[in-house]
C-alpha cells in the first residue's frame, strides 16, 4: 500500500489529545446523523416497491435558479405522494404533499454532514457553506401499501452559477457516515480496539493506517446512490440510480476522500452513454472517479491530472475534468471526474471486448484475467534474465512480446516527472489475449504488452524543492518487472540508442518549458474560482495565497527539470 508521509508519527500526549477530541466531536456529529437520517428509519419496510409505479412528476426540474423557486408535484388520483426535502429517503411518515413546494437558498442553516469527523485529521469548515435542497418524492398506493420509484432532484438557489460542473449525490445517511456500516467515516471499525488485537494489528498505527470504516473494501463496501451530473451552464446532462464506493489506498485516510462511481444494471442503468470528457472520445462508461486529487489533496489539486495529460499521445492515461460534488445538497468541494484504468477503460477506448484483455500490475499480479494468465509475463521476464540481449534474435523476441515505445515512454515519463512513489508501486499493463496476425495495422489487437500511467502524484516536485534533483532512472533498473525489463534491455545497444533519442524528443518537444508553463497556468485558471470556497471547506491547503504558491512549484520544477534530466540522461547512458 501507498504511503502518504515518509515519517512515522509518535503518539505524544497532544497527539493523543487531539485524537481524543476528534473522538467526542465523531460521537456529537454521530448523533446528529441518527437525528438527521433516523426519522424515517424502517419506516419504509411496510411498504413493497411496484415497479409499475411511476414516480411523481414535477413541474420543474432541479438545477440552478436565482431565487426562490415552486414545485409542483403530481400523482395520479388514486395515489398519495409523499416526500421528503433533507435528502432523507421519504416514507409514510414522511411529510405528505398537498400544495406546492417553495424551494429556498438555505444557506444560512447549520451543516450537519459536514459536521461529521471524517478522518483524524478532519477540521470543520469555516464559515456557512452553500447548500442546495433535495426533494426525495414517492407515489403511494395505500390499498396495498406499495410504492414507487423516486422522484429525486437538487434545486441549487444561486444568483450566480458555478464555473465547473456539478455533481449531486443523494444518498441515505447511514450509508455513508454511519456508525457500522458507513463507509466515509472511521466508525466501529476505529473505535473497536478489540478488533485490532483480534487482527494482530498495533495500536500505535500511522493515522492513515487505522483500520476505519473507510478502508472497506469490495462490493460489501459499494452504497446505493442517486447521481445528477449539471454541466457548467447549469443544464442536467444525466442523473442516474448507482453505486459509490471509497477509491483509492492511503488516501482514503484525507477527509475528503475519492469516490468511484459504479454502473450497474442492478441500480437500472449498466453504464453511461455520455460524453464525459468534451476532449475525449470515449462516449461509454461502465465507472468514473471522482478523485481527492491523491496525494496532492494538500497542495494544488491537479498535480496528477496535468501530467498524465502531457503523455496522452503515448501511453494509456486517466482523462481528467474538473466538478464540485455536493452531497445530499451540502458542498463537499472540487473532485477531478477521472477516468478508472481497468479493462472497462481499455475495452471503450480500443473497441475490444473487456474479456479478450488481460491486465498486471507490479511484478505481474493479475488486476484483470485469470489467475494463470501472468504465466506468459513471467516466463518474459525469465528468458529476458538468462539470456543474452546483445544478441539481435534474443532482443527481437522480447520486441514482439512488448510495445518498446509504451514501455520507454512509461519510464521515461516517471523519470523526468521525478515520481518517487515508482516502479515499486504503480505500475500497470495489458494485452489482447490472443495476438492476432496483421502487423503493426493492428495497434492493440497485436498482442503485445502495453503500459498505463498513472497515480503519478508524487511527481513533479511534490515531495520538496529538492525533488527536482531526484535521478530514477537507476531505480527504474532495480524494481520489480520494470527493473528487470530495463537492465535486460540496456545490455542491447540498439536499445539504448532508441532510449536516449527518444527522451530526448520529449526533453525537447513534450516537455518543453514555456509550453509546460503555460499549461499549467490553464490548470490553475480552471480551478481559481472556486478555489477558496473549497479551502475553506476542507482546511487542508490552508489558504488562497499558500495554493498559489504550491502551482508556482510546478512552473518552477517545469523550468530547471530538463537541463538536469539531460545531464543525468548522459552520465546513466555513458
Amino acid at each position: 500500500m501507498k504511503t502518504i508521509l515518509k515519517t512515522k508519527q509518535k503518539n505524544s500526549l497532544p497527539v493523543r489529545l487531539a485524537m481524543v477530541l476528534v473522538f467526542l466531536l465523531a460521537c456529537a456529529a454521530f448523533v446528529l446523523s441518527v437525528k438527521y437520517a433516523g426519522k424515517n428509519k424502517n419506516d419504509t419496510s411496510v411498504l413493497s416497491f411496484d415497479q409499475n409505479i411511476s414516480a411523481p412528476k414535477s413541474n420543474t426540474f432541479g438545477g440552478f435558479y436565482p431565487k426562490a423557486t415552486t414545485v409542483s408535484l403530481q400523482a395520479p388520483a388514486t395515489f398519495k405522494v409523499y416526500y421528503t426535502l433533507d435528502g432523507s429517503e421519504p416514507s409514510l411518515n414522511s411529510e405528505r404533499y398537498s400544495e406546492p413546494l417553495v424551494i429556498h437558498d438555505r444557506s444560512d442553516e447549520s451543516a450537519v454532514l459536514a459536521l461529521i469527523p471524517t478522518s483524524p485529521r478532519w477540521k470543520p469548515p469555516v464559515g456557512d457553506m452553500f447548500k442546495g435542497t433535495v426533494l426525495r418524492a414517492i407515489c403511494v398506493n395505500e390499498a396495498d401499501q406499495s410504492k414507487s420509484r423516486e422522484l429525486i432532484s437538487t434545486f441549487f438557489i444561486k444568483e450566480k452559477k458555478y464555473t465547473l460542473p456539478v455533481i449531486a449525490l443523494t444518498v441515505n445517511v447511514s450509508d455513508f457516515f454511519g456508525y457500522k456500516n458507513g463507509i466515509y467515516v472511521m466508525g466501529k471499525n476505529y473505535e473497536d480496539k478489540r478488533d485490532y488485537l483480534r487482527k494482530n494489528l498495533p495500536l500505535n498505527l500511522n493515522w492513515w493506517e487505522y483500520p476505519s470504516n473507510y478502508l472497506k473494501r469490495g462490493s460489501n463496501a459499494e452504497r446505493p446512490a442517486h447521481i445528477e451530473f449539471y454541466e457548467s451552464n447549469g443544464t442536467l446532462a444525466f442523473e442516474s440510480n448507482v453505486g459509490v464506493r471509497i477509491n483509492g489506498n492511503a488516501t482514503r485516510g484525507f477527509s475528503q476522500k475519492s469516490l468511484r462511481i459504479c454502473f450497474d444494471q442492478k441500480y437500472g442503468t449498466s453504464q453511461l452513454n455520455y460524453t464525459l470528457f468534451p476532449e475525449n472520445k470515449t462516449k461509454t462508461f461502465r465507472n468514473f472517479v471522482l478523485r481527492n486529487s491523491g496525494n496532492d489533496w494538500n497542495k494544488t489539486m491537479f498535480r496528477d491530472a496535468f501530467m498524465q495529460s502531457l503523455m496522452e499521445p503515448y501511453l494509456d492515461v486517466q482523462a481528467y475534468r474538473p466538478s464540485l460534488v455536493f452531497i445530499n445538497g451540502e458542498y463537499w468541494g472540487i473532485h477531478n471526474i477521472r477516468e478508472r484504468s481497468d479493462e472497462h477503460y481499455l475495452a471503450a477506448k480500443y473497441a475490444i471486448p473487456s474479456d479478450s484483455l488481460i491486465i498486471l500490475e507490479f511484478g505481474g499480479d493479475v488486476f484483470y484475467g485469470k489467475k494463470q494468465d501472468n504465466s506468459e509475463f513471467k516466463e518474459l521476464l525469465e528468458y529476458i534474465r538468462i539470456n543474452d540481449m546483445t544478441q539481435a534474435h534474443n532482443y527481437q523476441y522480447i520486441v514482439n512480446k512488448i510495445d518498446v515505445n509504451s514501455f520507454m515512454d512509461f519510464i521515461i515519463s516517471n523519470v523526468y516527472f521525478c515520481n518517487s512513489d515508482w516502479p515499486n508501486n504503480n505500475v500497470k499493463f495489458w494485452r489482447f489475449r490472443v495476438a492476432e496476425s496483421g502487423g503493426d495495422s493492428l495497434g492493440a489487437r497485436d498482442g503485445r504488452w502495453r503500459w498505463m500511467l498513472y497515480d503519478t502524484d508524487w511527481g513533479f516536485g511534490y515531495t520538496g524543492a529538492n525533488a527536482i534533483q531526484l535521478n530514477l532512472l537507476e531505480k527504474a533498473k532495480r524494481y520489480g518487472s520494470v527493473g528487470a525489463l530495463f537492465s535486460g534491455l540496456l545490455k542491447n545497444k540498439e536499445f539504448v540508442e532508441l532510449f536516449r533519442t527518444r527522451f530526448q524528443f520529449h526533453l525537447k518537444n513534450t516537455f518543453e518549458q514555456k509550453a509546460l508553463i503555460a499549461k499549467i497556468d490553464r490548470f490553475e485558471s480552471v480551478l481559481a474560482p472556486e478555489m477558496q470556497e473549497h479551502i475553506d471547506r476542507w482546511r487542508e491547503i490552508g489558504s488562497y495565497n499558500n495554493w498559489e504558491k504550491q502551482v508556482q512549484e510546478l512552473r518552477v520544477f517545469a523550468r530547471d527539470r530538463p537541463d538536469i534530466q539531460l545531464k543525468q540522461l548522459d552520465d546513466f547512458l555513458k
